[in-house]
């Protein structure tokens, strides 16, 4: 049996399938299936450590189609990956307590350490929201929590 294995911390994307002694990466036909059963076209993924970073993914069908495309499995994880690698603002950074920042600094310095090829890359990048997850930064998968304006809400488990 393979499991999926998705490092969020790691600045490339790439979901593997893990399973004993093999490891394979996720294939292009994968990631365009679906992400759900049934299919949806509207979601927001929201993780309990940045609730006020929520993660919109939605189709605008501006075509006359009448059935939009469902959202895919590579629409998911590469949504939450690039969201999660977006850099925090001063703003926020100001609005932590002395102890978030000491974690969250933690994590900022284990993740830019943890690709010693593109830590000048990543330190120039500062700190990004997926430090904010300190040391949960696996992707363990989504659970369904409520339906809301129209977007079925998702939560992120890391």
């Amino acid at each position: 049996r393979m499991n999926l294995y998705f490092d969020l911390a790691d600045p490339s994307f790439l979901p593997l399938w893990i399973g004993p002694g093999q490891t394979a990466p996720i294939t292009p036909d994968e990631l365009r299936e679906p992400a759900t059963d049934p299919s949806i076209t509207r979601m927001r993924i929201t993780h309990d450590a940045i609730p006020d970073w929520p993660i919109d993914i939605q189709y605008h069908d501006y075509t006359a189609s009448t059935t939009p495309f469902p959202i895919t499995l590579g629409d998911v994880l590469y949504l939450i990956h690039s969201s999660l690698h977006r850099q925090i603002t001063h703003q926020d950074w100001a609005q932590l307590s002395l102890s978030e920042e000491t974690a969250i600094a933690r994590a900022y310095t284990r993740r830019r350490k943890s690709v010693p090829s593109a830590a000048q890359e990543q330190a120039s990048q500062g700190v990004k929201r997926i430090d904010y997850l300190r040391e949960k930064h696996i992707f363990r998968g989504l659970v369904g929590t409520h339906d809301e304006d129209g977007f079925h809400h998702w939560k992120l488990i890391t």
